[in-house]
């Protein structure tokens, strides 16, 4: 019978140095919603778990005040998908991820999954990292060589490099997400298309961020390639062209060109050419939902 040993590392230097002694025979465990259902079937059967749930450095949500713009904000890599959905600072000013958050699984996966689990599993489908992306957000990572996290800022557009695989080594781990917030005047949405209404993994996921001071857009896509990807063609087409005379126009062609970026699969859920509408009509229904009705409230 399979019986890993635990640890209950209580600082990050306590972790990280359990997972370098571990050589690659240990994994991080922090919500455990996806990992162990890998344990159960035996996709995976690491010698050692480490349950990061006691290292309180890995938690909270920080705003640090930018006099030039709203601010940078950090979130500790253990913040449940639940609490971000609620958290009042993630409410008011960047609604993105709170939206993507409150999609994730059920009630009870909400509650237990963390937006580092998120981050580190590399789902394509991953909610929350998907909002992340379109939020141009980065990565602290910590090692027992430097918990101060001498790879602190790591884009997470590049961090993740294949379906379950991301940059991270055996002995690192994530510690906290950070990114500058969106204007005040941004508007955002997150769109998801599945099976069902709830517990469902995505077949298509848009997040989509407009910032009208700025007049540009970004959109990152999820369970469209083998990682989330941003549609950085459709977003310079909508910075070149918006706004012009025909807005619906514009809209058509960025929603037309953020296919592009796609990289779309048969699979149990969906067949690519389906998953590819998805990606062109979510993606025309979130801009027209943010910039027409902008310009129409104006």
């Amino acid at each position: 019978m399979y019986e890993p040993a635990w640890k209950f590392p209580t600082t990050a230097l306590e972790a990280a140095e359990i997972l370098r002694e571990a050589a690659g025979r240990a994994t991080p465990i922090a919500g455990g919603t996806d990992l162990t259902a890998r344990l159960r079937s035996g996709d995976e059967r690491p010698e050692v778990l480490v349950d990061l749930a006691g290292i309180e450095e890995f938690g909270g949500v920080d705003l640090t005040p930018d006099p030039d713009a709203v601010g940078q904000m950090t979130m500790g890599a253990l913040n449940t998908h639940g609490a971000l959905a609620r958290d009042d600072l993630v409410r008011q000013h960047v609604p993105l991820l709170a939206e993507a958050c409150a999609t994730v699984g059920s009630p009870q996966i909400r509650s237990r999954g963390t937006v580092g689990g998120n981050v580190a599993n590399a789902s394509p489908a991953a909610d929350a990292a998907v909002a992340l992306l379109a939020l141009d957000a980065a990565v602290r990572v910590v090692s027992a060589d430097d918990c101060e996290g001498d790879r602190a800022g790591l884009p997470l557009e590049g961090f993740f490099t294949g379906p379950g695989e991301t940059v991270l080594r055996d002995d690192e781990l994530i510690a906290d997400i950070s990114f500058d917030c969106p204007a005040e005047s941004a508007r955002s949405l997150y769109l998801k298309a599945g099976q069902r209404k709830a517990l469902a993994i995505a077949i298509v996921s848009v997040a989509a961020l407009y910032e009208p001071e700025a007049g540009l857009v970004r959109i990152a896509l999820g369970s469209v390639a083998p990682t989330a990807v941003r549609a950085r063609d459709a977003e310079n087409l909508f910075e070149s062209e918006w706004p012009a005379g025909d807005c619906e126009a514009v809209i058509d062609a960025v929603a037309a060109r953020a296919v592009g970026s796609a990289s779309c699969i048969d699979d149990v859920r969906a067949s690519g050419r389906y998953r590819r509408i998805l990606i062109e009509t979510l993606t025309r229904s979130a801009l027209r939902r943010l910039c027409l009705d902008l310009e129409e409230d104006g």
